[in-house]
């Protein structure tokens, strides 16, 4: 009994701290900035935007609107670190009023037992090394925010997980490749842009929540990975070129498609319930 008393204080205590540390309800909006590689991770939840518009800044792709009290801006980095630095450098300059900054997106297992459509909140981020999977950098996350983000994902009721969110170089498009990573990093499931946005925010003393939905299982492998342009779209002629070569992947592309449209549709969920709650 004791026990569930202390829990209860505890999460009652998270459920009115802001995410957005120094931002009460007397005071102006939460503005919270969230970055994300391509479009489709975003998709289901911009249609939870109320007063949505694109983002109309020069050199800044993505979208504005509303979640309850709190003002969102959008912004797509494309794929990978350096593209997600020199994007989040330039957003923070501008928006120089954020005070919560999310980075957001699908993520691939490197833990068995996560599954497509997992939410990954991440307690430590993991600049892996160009030559291997071991961190150049380790990030460890403000306690206060993960608890705030594990907080709303059980009242929403998403499944998830807590742990490394490793930032690779590269997609690792196979079950070997993972489990190196796994074993060279302990993460327990990898991105490309996480670790490098995280850096930004505490350089600049933001902050900072990392919530990614999973995509592909330990053992899934990415059918054609190497095809994504930096942006996160197929590019075309090269995609042509590989099916033609490799038609047996054309058979693997509805399961990715699924394992897509599931991963996204939780991660709108976990989104909404973390704004919500900023």
């Amino acid at each position: 009994m004791k026990a569930w008393g202390a829990r209860r204080a505890l999460d009652e205590a998270i459920r009115t701290r802001n995410f957005a540390r120094n931002v009460t309800a007397a005071q102006e909006p939460s503005r919270i900035l969230i970055f994300y590689a391509f479009a489709r991770e975003l998709a289901h939840f911009k249609h939870r935007l109320e007063a949505r518009s694109a983002l109309e800044t020069e050199g800044l792709h993505g979208l504005r609107g509303r979640i309850g009290k709190a003002e969102l801006t959008l912004v797509a980095t494309g794929m990978g670190a350096m593209r997600a630095r020199q994007t989040a450098h330039r957003a923070l300059e501008i928006f120089s009023g954020t005070k919560l900054i999310i980075s957001a997106g699908v993520a691939g297992a490197l833990s068995e037992g996560l599954e497509p459509g997992d939410v990954i909140i991440a307690d430590r981020l993991l600049l892996g090394g160009k030559e291997s999977f071991r961190a150049d950098h380790i990030l460890a996350l403000e306690p206060e925010q993960v608890r705030a983000a594990e907080y709303a994902m059980r009242e929403a009721k998403v499944r998830f997980a807590t742990g490394a969110m490793l930032t690779a170089s590269r997609v690792l498009a196979d079950s070997a490749a993972k489990r190196l990573a796994k074993e060279q990093s302990g993460a327990i499931a990898v991105d490309m842009e996480s670790a490098v946005l995280g850096l930004e925010a505490a350089a600049r003393g933001i902050p900072f929540v990392c919530v990614r939905a999973v995509l592909d299982t330990v053992d899934d492998e990415i059918p054609a990975a190497e095809l994504g342009a930096a942006d996160g779209r197929v590019r075309p002629l090269a995609a042509t070129a590989f099916l033609v070569r490799h038609p047996a992947t054309i058979l693997k592309l509805p399961r990715l498609m699924r394992n897509l449209s599931r991963a996204t549709a939780r991660l709108a969920d976990a989104l909404d319930a973390i704004t919500r709650n900023a």
